[in-house]
């Protein structure tokens, strides 16, 4: 199964350097725009799910994706929504500035961003074996009350990393394969802190090496995340394949805002 994270494209409050949070600004034409080039290029992508912030500039980049993909819901969850920046919200941030003490903490951010993978994770697991079956938890006594979190790939067969670095250099978006494909659109800063928790011990992601993990997350650029589910361990194995993924948006650059208005220490 492959995860598809996408941000949102550019609303007015990003290119004025405004803090947005939870204040829900719509997208802007370039945005509407943004959200159509990335649509194009997933347009061939066997999206089977989708999700999305709540919020309506997250909503509507996944709606213009989804116009591709008819008969898929779009599932709104708050657990993949913008952190909230209090009195923050609303204006520009002096040089320097520190989040606000009525801001959201970053533990509670991390807290209902990882509830809500950990119940997509265990909706996606493949019924329990029954109980004869000595495979299920054998070797892995620290993962026995979290089976559903993703853990290093390193136990797989070099065969099997030979065939996964070929495929990492080109992810296909276009797959024929049957391959599950889920989309999720959220925000600069929520991405931000999600890819530092699929690096933390807890998910333990590999990385692809042709990852840049210091690029910022541009609107409407693409986080895909590779999950696969290991029946003998009852755990899932994760890898992060791209990030900060613009190729859609060649020749419209110039255009975009870099920094990540909302990532605020």
């Amino acid at each position: 199964m492959r995860l598809f994270f996408v941000r949102h494209g550019q609303t007015e409050d990003n290119v004025r350097g405004i803090i947005q949070g939870h204040k829900d600004t719509p997208l802007n034409d370039y945005g509407r725009e943004e959200s159509r080039r990335v649509a194009e290029r997933l347009k061939n992508a066997k999206i089977v799910e989708a999700w999305s912030s709540p919020l309506s500039r997250a909503q509507e980049t996944a709606e213009i994706i989804l116009q591709h993909h008819p008969g898929i819901e779009l599932q709104l969850h708050d657990g993949i929504k913008e952190r909230c920046l209090g009195s923050m919200e609303g204006r520009r941030r002096a040089r320097g500035e520190h989040a606000p003490d009525d801001a959201e903490h970053m533990d509670h951010l991390y807290r209902r961003a990882m509830e809500w993978f950990e119940a997509f994770l265990e909706s996606h697991e493949p019924p329990t074996p029954l109980p004869s079956h000595p495979s299920i938890l054998t070797d892995t006594p620290n993962h026995a009350s979290h089976p559903s979190r993703c853990t290093d790939v390193r136990s797989y067969s070099q065969h099997h990393n030979n065939i996964q670095r070929s495929k990492d250099a080109t992810v296909n978006f276009n797959d024929e394969s049957d391959e599950k494909i889920v989309l999720i659109v959220s925000h600069g800063a929520w991405l931000g802190a999600f890819f530092h928790l699929l690096l933390s011990k807890y998910f333990n992601c590999r990385v692809s090496s042709s990852v840049d993990k210091r690029l910022p997350c541009y609107n409407t650029s693409l986080m895909v995340v590779r999950c696969d589910f290991h029946e003998n361990k009852r755990q899932w194995k994760g890898k992060i394949e791209r990030w900060a993924d613009v190729e859609h948006l060649k020749g419209m650059m110039g255009k975009e805002v870099k920094e990540v208005t909302d990532d605020v220490k």
